[in-house]
């Protein structure tokens, strides 16, 4: 009887030692887990200061209830551009053009004009946007970025 009762003893101690050396080892890998492949999650950081922009217009346009019912893009080389945009709304179009440094973005920060029929409009650092008919609301948006 006493050998059974060691023997279960010994069986006993054997089975929480493992299992405490199982806890142990989940626990090591649990640890471990947590810090494994963690990377810095900077997503307040824009990948491209211009898709920023844009975002940010967008949503100026959002909280300003000023719907857009698409996004098209334009032949911005046509007025000397890089890249354009052309919002569609119910109350017209909002074309809005980036520019690179040079002769032409020279011209329209001194004429304030895009275009061969002379379009009136207005610059926020590199980004122009044609303002013939545009609402204030708009112009607001867009002169407030930065």
């Amino acid at each position: 009887m006493m050998k059974k009762i060691l023997a279960l003893l010994l069986c006993m101690t054997v089975f929480t030692g493992c299992s405490n050396q199982a806890d142990t080892t989940d626990d090591t890998a649990n640890n471990n887990r947590s810090t494994d492949h963690v990377t810095e999650n900077d997503n307040n950081t824009p990948t491209n200061k211009t898709d920023d922009w844009y975002a940010q217009f967008e949503n100026g346009l959002k909280e300003g209830n000023i719907d857009y019912s698409s996004k098209n893009v334009l032949d911005a080389t046509s007025v000397g551009g890089v890249e354009g945009y052309r919002y569609v709304t119910d109350n017209g179009n909002i074309d809005v053009y980036r520019y690179e440094d040079g002769d032409e973005f020279e011209r329209i920060m001194n004429e304030k004009t895009i275009g061969d029929d002379k379009k009136k409009v207005e610059v926020n650092d590199h980004m122009v946007i044609v303002s013939d008919g545009l609402s204030e609301d708009v112009l607001d948006i867009f002169r407030n970025l930065k």
